[in-house]
C-alpha cells in the first residue's frame, strides 16, 4: 500500500512538473535557427557569400545565434601589417566558445583590429550575409 502511494506521489510530482514547462514563457525558452557552418581556411567560398550557390556550404542547428567571424590566424594577430596576416571567415553556431559571451543579435570588433569582428544574429541562415546586422 506504502509503495502505491509513493509511487502515485512520483508521478504527480513528475506531471506537475511538466506542466510547468509547458506553460514556461516562449520568450525565454531557446529557439533553433539553422546555420552555415565553413571556415575559409578549408572552404574558400566561405569567404563571400555570393559563392554559397555555386558551393554546397553545410549548415546545422543551433540554440538560439549563429555567428560569423571575421579574424586572423593566432601567430599573425601581434603583427600589424593587415597585408601579411592570414585572415579568415568562420561560420558556426554561437557556442563553439567556451566562455561565455552576451547572447544580442549585434557585432563586436577586436580592439587592436578594427577590421576583425564577431556577429551573432537570430534568424535561419543569416550567418550568410556579408555584413551580419
Amino acid at each position: 500500500m506504502q509503495v502505491l502511494v509513493i509511487i502515485e506521489f512520483c508521478l504527480l510530482f513528475l506531471l506537475s512538473n511538466l506542466r510547468r514547462r509547458a506553460q514556461a514563457d516562449s520568450a525565454s525558452c531557446r529557439k533553433q535557427v539553422e546555420c552555415f557552418v565553413c571556415d575559409s581556411r578549408e572552404i574558400q567560398a566561405c569567404e563571400d557569400s555570393r559563392n554559397f550557390s555555386q558551393v554546397q556550404i553545410p549548415t546545422r542547428l543551433c540554440d538560439d545565434y549563429c555567428l560569423k567571424m571575421w579574424t586572423r590566424e593566432n601567430d599573425s594577430i601581434a603583427g600589424d601589417n593587415k597585408t601579411s596576416a592570414l585572415r579568415y571567415v568562420r561560420r558556426d553556431c554561437h557556442k563553439i566558445f567556451h566562455y561565455h559571451i552576451k547572447k544580442a543579435e549585434t557585432c563586436y570588433k577586436h580592439k587592436k583590429h578594427d577590421t576583425d569582428s564577431l556577429c551573432l544574429c537570430g534568424s535561419d541562415r543569416c550567418n550568410s550575409a556579408m555584413f551580419v546586422p
